[in-house]
């Protein structure tokens, strides 16, 4: 389970929308506190958005009707 979860935060399309955020902001925000805030909300945004992704793209490769 471990592996699967490294694998949902580092490849795909979270070197763009996770990876690439959050070294930004551990590079430049000095706040510890901040930091941790701003990547938690970042690791909820995308994980909503690969959620939604999914569906699409589930419903569109298998219509109910």
């Amino acid at each position: 389970m471990k592996d699967y979860i490294y694998q949902f935060y580092n490849e795909g399309f979270a070197t763009t929308f996770y990876l690439k955020p959050i070294k930004y902001l551990k590079k430049h925000i000095k706040n510890k506190s901040l930091v941790k805030f701003l990547s938690i909300s970042i690791k909820i945004i995308y994980t909503i958005l690969m959620i939604i992704i999914a569906y699409f793209t589930f419903k569109n490769q298998y219509p109910i009707e």
